[in-house]
């Protein structure tokens, strides 16, 4: 029954974001990490393990001399009161009944015109693709997801279940690009 209902959520939503999506314009290109000077970082984070991936994942775009935000999901109470500040943090209280996020929480991180948008997420979140489709990136990636496609401009299929894991295999295909 709790499959069915989330099937349910996130179809309603995805039929609110494809409206939402009708509202907007952005222009996009290809962006190699090495010419990007702004990351965006979508992820989500269940544990103190995938928060401290995340963290030496954004440490090292910085040592890089890149600006980086993080906007990260969580459904772990215990992360929410322990969150660092260099981070934006939304959980389950700050999502719709429809799996959509509440606008004031993630509009000033949707209004950011990022070189690039990463989203590190390797398994479905609708609260994430939500932002990632309205953010107005210039280049948005994500690992491949057929539900996503349609929402980012470049997905990479992989095995890896890590964030440190497919950060390091994106990393390496950002970098191919000319």
């Amino acid at each position: 029954m709790k499959d069915f209902l989330n099937k349910y959520l996130v179809k309603t939503g995805l039929y609110h974001l494809k409206k939402e999506i009708k509202k907007i314009r952005r222009s996009s290109a290809s962006v190699s990490l090495k010419a990007a000077r702004y990351v965006g970082i979508l992820v989500n984070v269940e544990n103190q393990k995938q928060l401290q991936e995340v963290q030496k994942v954004a440490a090292e775009l910085q040592t890089a001399q890149k600006k980086v935000r993080l906007l990260a999901f969580t459904s772990n109470k215990s992360l929410q009161a322990n969150a660092n500040t260099n981070f934006q943090l939304i959980s389950t209280k700050d999502v719709n009944w429809d799996l959509t996020p509440k606008r004031e929480k993630i509009m000033n991180f949707v209004n950011n015109e990022f070189d690039i948008l990463i989203n590190l997420c390797t398994e479905f979140c609708f609260p994430l693709l939500y932002v990632a489709a309205l953010s107005k990136s210039l280049f948005k990636v994500a690992a491949y997801d057929k539900k996503s496609s349609a929402f980012y401009d470049f997905m990479l299929a992989t095995e890896q279940q890590s964030i440190s894991g497919f950060s390091a295999e994106l990393k390496y295909y950002l970098d191919k690009i000319k």
